[in-house]
């Protein structure tokens, strides 16, 4: 049950406010209290809360409808007593000041809260620091999407959660195209169990060092995933690494973040700092789940995929706060050379949600064998000139060339007003 269904349901008028510890009872008041800042709950919001009452009931032998009771009341509280609400949770809070581990536990959930979209605004700033004051500790850090526009690079996600798309193919030739055009390039590598971006990266480093030939590589950093075993403990050095990445990265003119092919705490924090996402989809009816539920009888969208929400999400986000927009670009790989009624039934599909999820289309890459012997040497189709391969296959060379250089022209580009005013 999701975190709106537990607060919608009939469930919640139980009695478990006696069971309720005083570190558990604080944290939900802190929670509240961060989360009354905003009118309305934000889906990341949402699911971030969703975690932290799953994982403090674990730890607290309390059902976690009960948690939800607790912290609703609070949170109606102190929307509608206002000052009073507000101290009433405070109260709770301050019962915890002294005692080091709670307060660190707290301060921990606080934190994980306040950016859960990614980035806090001044008024969630101002609650933490609030909070923080009524136990007598340093505030958390909050540094979030606003830290990584500082560093004053085009930061382009490729990301779906689903494998097998060719997120990395993408990832290698937007960063070695950009590079070889002039530009400072930094690619991050989220992907910990398969690490195909810096593994190519590495190739491309040997190939730069045993050739005669100048070939370009860009800066990458590559994180792991935390091993910490509780959620909260993860997320926070999750979130410590790739700040340090980032910032390791810094001056450069565009950042590749290449993402894992599933839902990750990391995928997250990568498309909260995004100004392009860029997600790759095979042109199947099977792969086209990565972004709707399909019924595929009637061949009919039902509903957005878990990751086409994450996005949007984002983007609804950063409309409100009038920040930057996000330009979400959703490219098809390996599309048939011949016309067929499945090639056109997807284009249609694909039609219907660009219009209703605000992305815009964009050709991506056909199946090609070049790739895969290319990625072994480090190189690229734009490292490869014509006198390098036969005859035979100097048209087909060109021809590639033409749809990545298209490809990575299309991903630099602005989104034209009417596609802005059709997603608006």
């Amino acid at each position: 049950m999701t975190f709106l269904g537990k607060l919608a349901g009939g469930v919640l008028r139980g009695q478990g406010w006696s069971r309720a510890t005083p570190l558990l009872r604080g944290c939900l008041s802190a929670a509240a209290l961060v989360a009354s800042v905003d009118a309305t709950l934000s889906l990341a919001r949402r699911n971030r809360l969703d975690q932290i009452l799953d994982e403090l009931c674990a730890a607290h032998d309390l059902e976690v409808h009960r948690a939800v009771e607790i912290f609703e009341t609070d949170l109606g509280r102190i929307r509608t007593d206002g000052r009073a609400g507000r101290a009433a949770a405070l109260a709770n809070v301050k019962r915890l000041a002294g005692e080091t581990a709670a307060v660190d536990l707290l301060l921990r959930v606080v934190q994980a809260i306040a950016l859960a979209d990614g980035s806090a605004s001044a008024h969630v700033k101002a609650m933490v620091q609030e909070i923080a004051a009524a136990v007598g500790a340093p505030a958390p850090a909050l540094a979030g999407t606003e830290a990584a526009q500082d560093l004053g690079a085009r930061v382009i996600v490729i990301g779906n959660e689903k494998g097998g798309t060719g997120k990395s193919t993408t990832a290698i030739h937007i960063a070695t195209g950009l590079a070889l055009q002039g530009q400072r390039v930094g690619c991050l590598d989220l992907d910990g169990q398969q690490g195909t971006l810096s593994r190519f990266l590495q190739n491309r480093k040997a190939a730069h060092e045993s050739s005669a030939e100048t070939v370009v590589v860009p800066r990458y950093r590559r994180i792991e995933p935390s091993s910490a075993g509780r959620k909260l403990e993860a997320e926070a050095e999750e979130r410590g690494r790739f700040d340090e990445a980032m910032a390791d990265l810094g001056g450069c003119d565009a950042v590749v973040i290449d993402t894992p092919g599933h839902s990750s705490h990391l995928a997250q924090l990568a498309h909260a700092h995004a100004n392009v996402v860029i997600t790759p989809i095979n042109d199947s009816f099977i792969d086209i789940d990565a972004l709707a539920d399909i019924d595929r009888v009637r061949r009919e969208v039902r509903a957005p995929s878990h990751y086409c929400r994450m996005v949007w999400q984002e983007k609804q986000g950063r409309d409100l706060k009038g920040s930057s927009d996000l330009d979400w670009i959703v490219t098809r790989n390996r599309v048939g050379q011949l016309d067929s009624r499945n090639t056109r039934e997807m284009a249609g599909l694909l039609d219907v949600l660009s219009q209703r999820l605000g992305f815009r289309l964009q050709p991506g890459f056909s199946e090609r064998v070049v790739f895969r012997e290319l990625f072994f040497r480090g190189l690229t189709l734009f490292d490869l000139a014509e006198h390098q391969v036969p005859h035979s296959g100097r048209q087909s060379l060109q021809r590639a060339k033409q749809e990545v250089e298209s490809f990575v022209n299309a991903v630099t580009a602005k989104a034209d007003r009417s596609t802005r005013a059709q997603r608006d």
